[in-house]
């Protein structure tokens, strides 16, 4: 089995990149995409600490040229191997890692804009998911 590297882009910026080095069926569940605003000072603003600033409201948000790229599995089988094929275009070479401009755009935005890590919560989880180790 290869590694699989599951990259997650904004603008063309990685905002999320997982290496499964570890077999782990990741993503675990079928995705979609979803946008909603909500007040999330007690839990998703570094543990409460940075409060929304409600002076930018209202707060709105527009989808243009919105793409995506992935591999359909039956949610029945969980058969992720089928996304292993060289038939998608993310599997070759050059996709098996970031390039350097991409890596500090990558480094920019976790510095600058990630407030919360589930990963590292150990307050709501005390064994971290399997995809973070």
């Amino acid at each position: 089995m290869m590694m699989m590297i599951d990259r997650f882009y904004v603008d063309n910026i990685p905002i999320r990149v997982y290496k499964n080095e570890n077999g782990v069926s990741y993503p675990s569940k079928p995705m979609q995409v979803e946008a909603s605003l909500w007040n999330g000072d007690d839990w998703a603003t570094d543990g409460g600490r940075t409060k929304v600033n409600w002076s930018y409201s209202p707060f709105i948000a527009h989808f243009r040229d919105f793409a995506l790229s992935g591999c359909n599995i039956d949610g029945r089988s969980n058969n992720v191997g089928a996304c292993e094929s060289s038939n998608y275009w993310w599997n070759a070479g050059n996709y098996q890692r970031l390039s350097g401009n991409e890596q500090k755009l990558y480094e920019h935005v976790r510095s600058k804009y990630m407030n919360y890590d589930y990963c590292t919560d150990r307050s709501k989880y005390q064994t971290p998911p399997r995809e973070c180790y």
